[in-house]
């Protein structure tokens, strides 16, 4: 008797440990993000390393110039976030750019922000907290990044006001601008929003990327991983999804997706298209793996985007 109770504590403890370590890697800023997803993202943007260096060109030029302005508010719940801002002389409106997880505006959003620039727009360039200059230190897969939208476009709101304000994001800041939908109110002056690869909720993708990458039975992690981001994080990988919010909106939405996805599946924005009752629009890009629909194919890319904005 006495073997087998210090076998099952013996077990209990590893599984703790196990499932912690996992809630470290996903939520934690850390380092040790050496994993199969992170290494499969990388690995898709070895090849459109020019494209990548021609929009960083732009920005480091902007900056030169003194054309670009550090931002920085408070979010919700007392962090300190930033974001660049590059103005328009004739600006059309501002565009919110929000970039994926554990990611950066360098990699995900300035290879193509100048292209909205050309089209007439300003554009205000977040880091979402825990990432580059923003603080923090557990990523919430949109949860709270969807709250600090909000506090984003109340800044635009404030200090250029009657601007136009179109909402943009890639991955899980795709995601976070879907899930900030539900707390957009009239006089927000939220005209549409473009989302490129979101996933529908925390608990599937975290669940996804258990069951696909690490070839485990995600279903006996995920609940104890849920308990120690409650603990640790203040949030549940159920708490919010982005179908529910997509039920209380109404502004036009373009959604963006690549078909050799696998670390976002191509349903999740399948879904969201099926299940959004407002003006919306689904373009899918073959040959393109996750958030690199506009590196695969840049012409056709920009033009969707210009006859949506349209």
């Amino acid at each position: 008797m006495k073997t087998i109770i210090i076998v099952f504590f013996s077990l209990l403890f590893l599984y703790l440990f196990i499932t912690f370590i996992m809630f470290i890697l996903i939520s934690r800023k850390t380092k040790l993000i050496s994993t199969p997803m992170a290494k499969g993202v990388e690995k898709s943007l070895i090849s459109y390393k020019k494209v990548m260096d021609k929009g960083q060109k732009w920005i480091d030029e902007k900056y030169k110039k003194n054309q670009i302005k550090d931002i920085f508010i408070k979010s919700s719940d007392g962090l300190k976030l930033h974001a660049i801002f590059i103005e328009h002389t004739n600006s059309k409106g501002v565009i919110l750019e929000s970039h994926g997880y554990r990611s950066s505006a360098s990699r995900d959003l300035f290879a193509s922000c100048y292209e909205y620039y050309n089209m007439g727009y300003s554009l205000l360039i977040i880091d979402n907290r825990t990432c580059g200059k923003s603080e923090g230190k557990y990523i919430t897969f949109g949860i709270k990044e969807s709250k600090d939208i909000i506090c984003w476009i109340k800044y635009i709101n404030k200090n250029y006001p009657k601007q136009d304000i179109v909402l943009a994001g890639i991955s899980m800041g795709a995601t976070s601008i879907l899930m900030s939908l539900k707390y957009i109110k009239k006089e927000m002056n939220i005209k549409c929003a473009i989302a490129d690869s979101g996933y529908i909720s925390a608990h599937e993708e975290v669940l996804y990327c258990i069951n696909h990458f690490f070839h485990i039975n995600g279903k006996f992690f995920i609940n104890m991983i849920d308990i120690w981001c409650k603990l640790f994080a203040g949030f549940s990988l159920k708490e919010d999804d982005t179908i529910k919010s997509l039920e209380k909106s109404k502004i036009p939405i373009l959604f963006i997706h690549g078909i050799e996805d696998d670390f976002v599946p191509t349903h999740n924005s399948k879904n969201n298209y099926q299940n959004y009752k407002g003006i919306k629009k689904l373009e899918l890009f073959e040959k393109a793996s996750h958030g690199i629909s506009y590196l695969v194919d840049s012409k056709r890319y920009i033009n969707v985007i210009k006859n949506f904005l349209k």
